[in-house]
């Protein structure tokens, strides 16, 4: 294999990227390979190197607020996505209660729109690739080397969709030797694990690295209604990666693929499965009775596909990165959505999304004389369709219609028209039923979006303990979007009116002053009319809008160290996200999203004790913050409807993060986040002022951590286990009436929440085959969410996490 050759000092950051590509691989910044290093022992927290600047550093003297782990973290601790891993860092929530639709919420900030018309303020990127809307976004991981959690805003340079922080997963490329290992975990409801990983070189310039991933269970709970399993999927991807290199220039070619297959989620009926408009104050425990969803299709997807070329080519003045991806996935979500199979509360629903991107970035990294800096630009498009599909039936209908207007109309006009049939001797009037007849609404969205930026950040040596960074970002985002909501969808219904219509029924029904002729008018009106999405606007054709948004954010940055192992730092940024539409409310848009962030912290370790920490004090303001929020019972009809909602919030806390290593055997870690988050004037969409009330966001949340390994029957043994710890929720006057947060209810919506999770293994002497115990939720502990969708048919629901998961486990090494 060739060897790199030395760069000259004018190249500092080129010269970094090289001495760590051994050990990690540094998105956007690769240059040639040089000789085998061995990794760092991941108890050596001082040796952990992050790439959060887009430069190559260790994690204590990065000046920001970032969580890293390592993908033998990761793997020891049974952790298949990122949903697995949130509990362990503090102020990261990501809520999977729909795995093709989660949410995502670092520092208290996210959405709940789960509309391809906005995006999630937390950017996730894989190799420094935007992975777009959150429908893709939860993919297994599949050899992955390290995730870096940035806490707060990171657009200058991660860029689209980062105002309140990032997730950057690193995976490992190729390299110039021989590798191979696998794994198999087998467990409690089914459950299976299985990882596969090769690679090889090719030639002394060329790499090859190929990885699978397959895992699954049966599903934890079973569904009364037709004794199927339920909380349980199958997953699995495979990726590729081809890495070429010379002196100069290396180059690596990834594919990516998954598909996921599974049942609908979930829902566990509040009222008992009994239709109840009694509002929380009568809702009951829902794992006090069993599970019975009755929607007719109940399933959920996904397939995932993913190209990327990363190209360096090291210059005379820097080093240069070309980055070009395209990303493409379809989801499909149905699921019921009353909790029940009780057919006077039948409500289930469709979501089907198709996204693809293309992504180009190329950038340089320099050093000239004091100055370390990176500068760049990119563009990105997007193009995602969306269908939302309601299903009811005329039964369900008039359970809606007769608690919002006191009126059942289809058991009515089945009533009447029995009646009528008999009185007159109708055959087909007597044999007239409009109850218990399938209803479908949709809405189709289609979106296009463009996004441009350049951007440029500088690191100012000014002393050899004191660095000033300023960087910023100009970004222009245009979108386009249309809405197409088609009349409702109900042959079987239409084939009784027809029946009625031919029979007079309606002009018999007012000449027998049985209905007024408004009545008559009203009620024929009504069982042809949308119920759910019913804009005429958009019912013959698509309306179609479009708007741009442009925007500057900068940061500054001051860092002094304190001696060879101690820093302080102190922060002011700016982040931004394009405004977006409510892809449910035709013509709804959200503003653009801004925020002004400071921070002031401090990094060090205690050589001598083994002790490294890490503290961070932030204050921060959003304007505009987008979200999406279920309004319950509004309007005649009834129905719930999804508004958009822009606030203004802000939020002041304490980020700290501990980790000590003992001796040669144990290490332990601690970290913890105390949060203040509150609105500023807002008046929630449903009607109730909590202007200086608590957005939500718990107070504390915190992780603890032990991990040891020493020798054992020749061999080595090693244990780990994990705390996470998020306080209850804080309600405000508006999720509080709603139910959504109820701490110390009989639901127990919001209240605080602990798991744990245990590894105990071995690994033979010759380190290539090992055993071990995973354990994940030790206390099998189980949480919920509350939907209030349900309540317009009086049946509102919760989602409800995985109970203990057992698993044993192989693993094998070339």
């Amino acid at each position: 294999m060739s060897q790199s050759v030395p760069r000259p000092r004018r190249c500092l950051a080129a010269h970094a990227v090289s001495l760590a590509l051994a050990s990690l691989a540094v998105p956007g910044a690769h240059a040639a390979e040089p000789a085998p290093q061995p990794e760092a022992p991941p108890a050596d927290t001082a040796q952990v190197i992050v790439t959060a600047q887009s430069r190559s550093q260790q994690i204590q003297s990065v000046p920001i607020a970032v969580t890293a782990m390592s993908g033998q973290q990761l793997k020891d601790q049974g952790a298949a996505n990122l949903s697995d891993i949130d509990s362990f860092v503090p102020g990261l929530s990501i809520d999977t209660s729909q795995p093709t639709r989660p949410n995502i919420f670092l520092r208290g900030v996210g959405t709940l729109d789960f509309g391809i018309g906005t995006d999630s303020p937390v950017g996730i990127y894989t190799d420094g690739v935007y992975t777009g809307k959150t429908g893709g976004s939860l993919l297994n991981f599949n050899d992955i080397k390290r995730i870096e959690v940035l806490k707060g805003p990171q657009g200058t340079l991660f860029g689209r969709n980062a105002a309140a922080g990032a997730i950057s997963i690193v995976s490992n490329d190729p390299v110039g030797r021989v590798e191979g290992s696998g794994l198999v975990r087998l467990g409690e409801n089914g459950l299976r694990h299985e990882e596969l990983m090769y690679n090889t070189p090719l030639t002394d310039n060329l790499a090859f690295r190929i990885s699978a991933v397959d895992q699954g269970s049966h599903g934890w709970t079973r569904n009364a209604f037709d004794g199927s399993r339920a909380g349980g999927d199958r997953d699995s991807g495979g990726r590729a990666a081809l890495r070429w290199q010379d002196d100069n220039t290396s180059a690596v070619l990834s594919w990516e693929h998954e598909k996921m297959r599974g049942p609908g989620p979930a829902t566990y009926s509040v009222t008992g499965g009994k239709v109840n408009f009694g509002g929380p104050d009568v809702w009951t425990a829902p794992l006090d009775n069993p599970l019975s969803n009755d929607a007719a299709i109940n399933r959920q997807s996904r397939t995932f596909d993913g190209v990327t070329l990363r190209v360096e080519r090291a210059l005379p003045f820097a080093t240069l990165t070309s980055t070009t991806a395209y990303r493409h996935f379809n989801t499909q979500n149905w699921q019921d959505m009353d909790g029940t199979s009780n057919p006077a509360a039948y409500l289930a629903i469709g979501n089907v999304e198709s996204n693809s991107t293309w992504q180009q970035e190329f950038k340089l990294n320099g050093q000239s004389g004091p100055f370390d800096w990176v500068a760049g630009a990119s563009a990105f498009r997007e193009r995602a369709t969306q269908r939302q599909e309601v299903n009811v039936t005329t039964t369900s209908l008039d359970t809606l219609f007769q608690h919002a207007a006191g009126l059942s109309p289809y058991a009515t006009l089945t009533q009447l028209a029995q009646g009528i049939g008999k009185a007159t001797g109708n055959a087909a009037l007597q044999g007239v039923k409009l109850t218990g007849l399938p209803w479908q609404e949709s809405i189709n969205d289609v979106g296009g979006y463009r996004a441009f930026a350049i951007y440029g950040d500088v690191i100012w040596h000014a002393a050899n303990d004191t660095n000033l960074t300023l960087g910023g970002r100009y970004t222009a985002d245009h979108k386009a979007f249309n809405w197409y909501n088609p009349a409702r969808t109900a042959s079987a219904l239409d084939a009784q009116l027809a029946t009625l219509n031919q029979a007079q029924f309606f002009p018999t029904a007012t000449a027998l002053k049985l209905l007024t002729a408004q009545q008559s008018g009203l009620l024929q009106k009504l069982v042809q009319s949308n119920v759910q999405f019913n804009n005429p606007g958009s019912t013959s054709a698509p309306y179609a809008v479009s708007k741009s948004w442009s925007n500057f954010s900068p940061r500054v940055l001051l860092d002094k160290h304190l001696g060879a192992d101690h820093m302080v730092y102190a922060s002011w940024s700016k982040g931004y996200q394009a405004g977006g539409f409510d892809a449910v409310g035709v013509n709804g848009h959200y503003e653009e999203e801004l925020v002004t962030s400071m921070e002031l912290g401090a990094k060090g370790e205690w050589r001598a004790a083994g002790l490294t920490y890490g503290a961070a004090l932030f204050q921060y303001d959003f304007t505009n913050l987008q979200s999406l929020t279920l309004v319950p019972n509004s309007g005649a009809t009834g129905i719930p409807s999804y508004q958009v909602a822009n606030s203004d919030q802000g939020a002041t806390g304490l980020d700290l993060d501990v980790q000590w290593k003992i001796n040669r055997t144990w290490r332990l870690t601690g970290s913890l986040e105390y949060i203040d988050q509150t609105y500023d004037k807002y008046v929630s969409p449903t009607g109730v002022n909590i202007s200086g009330q608590a957005a939500g966001t718990p107070y504390f949340s915190a992780a603890l951590g032990a991990a040891a390994k020493w020798q054992a029957l020749d061999g080595n043994a090693d244990f780990s286990v994990q705390y996470g710890y998020m306080g209850k929720r804080r309600c405000n006057d508006d999720t509080y009436k709603q139910g959504l947060c109820r701490p110390d209810s009989a639901v127990g919506a919001g209240k605080a929440q602990e798991r744990v999770d245990l590894r105990l293994g071995w690994t033979a002497p010759s380190g290539r085959w090992g055993v071990g115990l995973v354990a994940n939720n030790l206390m099998d502990k189980q949480y919920v969410n509350v939907s209030t969708l349900g309540e317009a048919v009086g049946s509102p629901y919760v989602y409800v996490t995985r109970p203990r998961s057992l698993a044993l486990e192989l693993r094998v090494k070339l």
